[in-house]
């Protein structure tokens, strides 16, 4: 569990989750799947809602596959995106590719930013990456220092209250905070689960406003499938973007999502 920054150990040497074997199978399990999708819709209406510039030069830090920065790009953004894995950075060159759009990519860490894109920028994006840092919370400062002054941060990360009532929900009453040492080697499922009070406070400290606060899959991920699919899922999908804006359903997000413009 991390609730709120830790202390950085010198010591400690466990690399960052690289997604090499994992590339091919996040592709079929989230980005092809109605979560996948919810989390997509999620992020374009905090963006329409909090009216972000989306035609700007855009710097997609563990960007990934790219799903919500080709989104941007359809709508004349110019996307450079970091990854640490080779593989996720080839199906995001495919899916520019087949779009048509210019991407450019950069293999590296998020660590390692400055020394690939020493500039500043109108957006930048850092989706479902914070989780699976062995120091989470060393990275704010590095996200922060990317945007330029007036500039917007899209930060998503999974949420620590989301994964808790879930494994209540289903029988593990005590609540594991963070997966298994076997699922941190073999699974998909992220390391630290993050506070979003905390991770708001040390945004806010570094100068950052938070415009907007979306749990995503709030609803979705705690609905029983046979009542999903009874009510379909353009219905389940309209109430989890309405109740992930509202207290206190949006703690139960799966994910949080925060828009943060600086100063």
């Amino acid at each position: 569990m991390t609730t709120r920054p830790p202390t950085a150990d010198p010591n400690n040497t466990q690399p960052d989750r690289n997604f090499d074997d994992l590339a091919q199978r996040f592709s079929r399990t989230i980005y092809a799947t109605p979560r996948g999708q919810l989390r997509l819709l999620a992020l374009s209406q905090d963006f329409a809602d909090c009216a972000v510039p989306s035609g700007q030069t855009i710097l997609d830090i563990g960007g990934g596959q790219g799903q919500f920065s080709l989104q941007l790009a359809q709508h004349g953004a110019e996307v450079s995106l970091l990854d640490l894995s080779e593989e996720m950075l080839a199906l995001a060159r495919d899916q520019f590719i087949a779009a048509g759009l210019p991407l450019t990519t950069q293999l590296g860490s998020l660590q390692q930013v400055d020394d690939f894109f020493p500039q500043q920028y109108p957006l930048v994006l850092n989706h479902a990456v914070l989780e699976w840092l062995e120091q989470p919370f060393d990275a704010l400062p590095i996200l922060v220092s990317k945007v330029a002054p007036g500039g917007w941060l899209s930060l998503m990360f999974y949420n620590l209250h989301g994964h808790q009532w879930r494994q209540i929900m289903n029988g593990r009453t005590h609540a594991p905070t963070a997966a298994s040492e076997r699922l941190r080697q073999q699974g998909n499922a992220p390391q630290h689960p993050l506070d979003p009070d905390a991770i708001c406070q040390a945004l806010q400290d570094l100068g950052m406003t938070i415009k907007r606060w979306r749990g995503i899959r709030c609803i979705h991920d705690h609905m029983h499938q046979k009542i999903r699919q009874r009510i379909g899922q353009d219905q389940v999908n309209q109430t989890d973007l309405e109740y992930g804006l509202k207290e206190p359903y949006r703690r139960l997000g799966r994910y949080v999502h925060l828009l943060c413009q600086k100063s």
